[in-house]
């Protein structure tokens, strides 16, 4: 399925953990087995293996030079995804990668004075399933999603083409005193988004298209994959607000 992960609300919840002192989400290892972290440099299953940035450490230990590293690729933003520290002085003893690694290099001659680490992200949203929103309630905003689209405080862009779009637009919903018949102080406690609904047949955005964001007033339990007699729910996902924390799927 496309498009789980979202950029500034990360929506998953498995491996939670809270959020340190320094408001940031701690890292996760890249790999672990039996609980004990798989040493070697960073890769995932989608084929990247290689570095965006080398950074060289001063006299660190092996729990500063892993804060440092993890520091430094927090002040790249959403650039950086997850980093390795070498557990040593030498040069180049971190490493910052451009994608969320899932695997290591633990077969390489180096591999273990390495670690691998995937960068934490704050979440509020748990994914509930493929397909329709069920057990929620009726759905009570739904916004067109197409470019030069109507601009308001709650939806600043104007458009809603990806997860992380209807999530922020579910999220800034956090007051709803007059959509449909929510008595004043509802909230949204969840969305469906159909993926790709804006994506034309020569696989680029549309200038216009259907609503693919749903708002519901009332948290969805379950989901439907099934089609009805009207409608096929390929495409769509759906989630649930939950509790903050933090998350590194």
């Amino acid at each position: 399925m496309i498009f789980r992960l979202v950029v500034l609300t990360a929506l998953m919840v498995s491996n939670n953990s809270f959020i340190d002192g320094s408001g940031q989400c701690p890292p996760c290892p890249a790999k672990k087995v039996n609980d004990q972290v798989v040493a070697g440099k960073c890769k995932n299953s989608g084929g990247g293996s290689s570095n965006y940035k080398k950074i060289t450490l001063i006299d660190v230990t092996k729990s500063t030079g892993q804060d440092r590293c993890n520091d430094a690729c927090q002040v790249e933003g959403d650039t950086c995804q997850g980093w390795a520290f070498r557990d040593d002085n030498d040069t180049d003893n971190c490493q910052l990668y451009s994608y969320k690694p899932d695997k290591v290099k633990s077969n390489k001659p180096d591999a273990a004075e390495w670690e691998c680490y995937v960068k934490g992200t704050f979440i509020d949203f748990s994914f509930v399933g493929d397909g329709v929103c069920q057990g929620g309630g009726s759905k009570y905003a739904e916004e067109r999603a197409y470019r030069g689209g109507e601009i308001d405080v709650q939806n600043p862009l104007g458009t809603i083409e990806s997860i992380a779009q209807c999530a922020e637009f579910c999220t800034n919903n956090v007051d709803i005193e007059d959509y449909f018949f929510y008595e004043p102080g509802s909230t949204c406690k969840g969305f469906n988004f159909e993926n790709d609904r804006c994506i034309n047949s020569f696989g680029v955005t549309a200038d216009r298209c259907m609503t693919n964001c749903y708002l519901y007033g009332e948290a969805p339990t379950g989901n439907r994959t099934r089609p009805s007699r009207k409608t096929n729910y390929d495409g769509r996902t759906c989630y649930a607000r939950t509790t903050p924390g933090c998350s590194c799927d």
